[in-house]
């Protein structure tokens, strides 16, 4: 079961955007969303919580959230 909650400033999507609701599970957490229909499609970039300029992806090509990925990130990747 989830349970949802409006965004805080400061608490991003896992695209990188910022996020307008939040979604708490046990499976993955907190979990920000910004509303963006395919957002995952066009991460921002460089990836706040990595660093990386390339967009993260599964491997089979999926687009993927960063593995550092938290709800607000890191000061400096």
């Amino acid at each position: 079961m989830s349970e949802q909650r409006l965004a805080e400033t400061g608490e991003l999507c896992t695209c990188g955007r910022p996020a307008i609701a939040v979604y708490s599970s046990t499976e993955f957490g907190d979990v920000g969303h910004c509303g963006v229909e395919g957002s995952a499609q066009y991460p921002v970039l460089p990836c706040p919580w990595c660093g990386s300029t390339v967009a993260h992806k599964t491997s089979w090509g999926d687009p993927d959230r960063c593995p550092h990925y938290r709800l607000r990130p890191p000061a400096s990747p």
